[in-house]
């Protein structure tokens, strides 16, 4: 076989493994995180800030390590990743606190930020434009067939123990992280004597932080209060410098100029605001069928299966066609497909039947197995190689503060709707003597809020829409 063709595939295969092992963790830890809350003997909002810690620190550190990779490269930086998150998952099974579990996420999350950062550019160098399609979808239906059997993974460990979903990455990561150092190289040449830009970084962390509090802020203690409204100050503040930082400096951490490409621009609108129309999708339906529905950590995974297989169905599916049509048309039908299932789900009694719920989730699956190889294939195609890390950082960036908006929104929300002592019931003794009155109350916050990621989804479909189309003229002379 010719070196490159096997080289490309070996680069797939790697990316895949590295990707598997982060969606794995978070899929396994949604499903624990009900067991977590009570064996550490802690509330929702801490239970909550596992996961906002990991995104925040993910979001956070992205655009850095993708700058990096334009920099120095990509192989090096993907390996100690890999090595990095090992020893996090290791650290994260020994906690005793809620505290503990935190900090070492985020040592996970360090790993994780150069894993996402590299993965998707390391395929992009890897294939030409018109194949690149095809090994996102392939790179799609992996994960998701990951995501489908992750969560089935998560109950069986829950039930053995909270921890085996942190120690089940341990000889995983190992194996990967010797095959990355072994198999991997770097094939594209990279401008030399670049620097990475701190003042821009050390202003996009105030940011990200000062706009987390605000949200935080708001919903505690209200909008109009003194201090939401100087964190907000902060927000704009910072952010306002950032912009300025970076169009004033010769390196800049994100380059806004790339937001000028239509194609980049429009699909980099779309993933931020499908992040926030799917951001807690997930972990609500987690809550009503192992909380409200009072089912088990194996069986409630076993019942959110159709969400994934519709994924691990219409991903490559997806990519296929993105090479052959362009990402317009089927990232924006994975776009109203999934609209469908949002709004079914903002129908949902707590005495709904199974089967609905799941005709709901499946299309949810479906719709987004068409929308993301084909979104991500634009925005990676759409630039320049050297500028790849930063546009795959960006991505990254873009989605995960989508993720911290909607996980920022809804938990308070929903802690408006229902006691934190009888969210804790439900998980606890049951919700079999829960008040009828207290599960439509829970179900209808549910309910408003399938409704508002209905809302955020149709924006999404304007946007996808309106991006424009791949010149096919270009594309030909990138295979040639």
């Amino acid at each position: 076989m010719n070196p490159k063709i096997q080289y490309k595939w070996t680069a797939l295969s790697i990316t895949s493994l590295g990707l598997i092992l982060g969606v794995l963790n978070s899929s396994t830890l949604i499903i624990a995180l009900p067991t977590i809350m009570v064996k550490l003997h802690t509330d929702l909002i801490s239970i909550m800030w596992v996961l906002i810690c990991y995104m925040l620190a993910l979001t956070i550190l992205a655009p850095a390590w993708g700058r990096l990779a334009d920099i120095y490269g990509r192989r090096d930086l993907y390996i100690f990743g890999l090595a990095t998150f090992t020893l996090g998952s290791f650290l994260c099974g020994f906690s005793e606190t809620v505290t503990q579990l935190i900090i070492f996420r985020i040592v996970q999350a360090v790993g994780g930020s150069l894993i996402v950062a590299n993965s998707t550019v390391i395929v992009a160098d890897s294939f030409k434009k018109g194949e690149l399609g095809k090994a996102m979808g392939i790179n799609s239906m992996i994960i998701a067939a990951t995501f489908a059997f992750g969560p089935i993974l998560g109950g069986f460990l829950t039930m053995i123990d909270w921890r085996w979903n942190f120690f089940f990455n341990v000889p995983v990561g190992i194996f990967v992280t010797a095959w990355a150092y072994y198999q991997l190289r770097e094939v594209v040449e990279l401008p030399v004597n670049q620097k990475l830009d701190i003042l821009g970084m050390f202003a996009l962390v105030i940011t990200l932080l000062s706009f987390l509090s605000t949200l935080t802020v708001g919903f505690l203690l209200g909008g109009l209060t003194m201090p939401f409204l100087l964190l907000l100050a902060a927000t704009l503040g910072s952010f306002a410098t950032f912009v300025y930082v970076e169009r004033k400096v010769r390196y800049p951490l994100i380059d806004l100029q790339l937001f000028r490409i239509r194609i980049f621009s429009y699909g980099q609108i779309t993933s931020f605001l499908n992040s926030i129309a799917r951001g807690t999708v997930m972990f609500l339906l987690i809550l009503f069928f192992q909380g409200l529905m009072g089912y088990d950590p194996l069986v409630a995974s076993i019942l959110i299966l159709p969400m994934a297989v519709g994924i691990t169905i219409t991903g490559p599916i997806g990519g296929i066609l993105s090479d052959k049509y362009g990402s317009r048309s089927i990232a924006t039908i994975g776009l109203c497909i999934s609209l469908v299932g949002l709004a079914g789900l903002s129908a949902l009694h707590y005495d709904t039947e199974y089967v609905i719920i799941a005709i709901w989730m499946f299309s949810m699956g479906i719709g987004s197995g068409l929308f993301q190889a084909p979104n991500t294939c634009a925005i990676m195609a759409s630039v320049p190689p050297e500028r790849r890390g930063i546009a795959s950082a960006t991505r990254t960036l873009l989605m995960n503060v989508g993720m911290i908006i909607s996980m920022g929104v809804i938990f308070p929300f929903i802690l408006s709707t229902v006691s934190m002592q009888e969210l804790l019931d439900m998980f606890v003794v049951g919700s079999g003597n829960m008040p009828v009155a207290a599960k439509i109350v829970f179900t209808n916050a549910l309910d408003i809020v399938f409704i508002g990621s209905s809302v955020i989804t149709v924006l999404a479909i304007i946007v996808s829409a309106l991006r424009g189309e791949e010149s096919r003229i270009e594309q030909t002379k990138s295979e040639n």
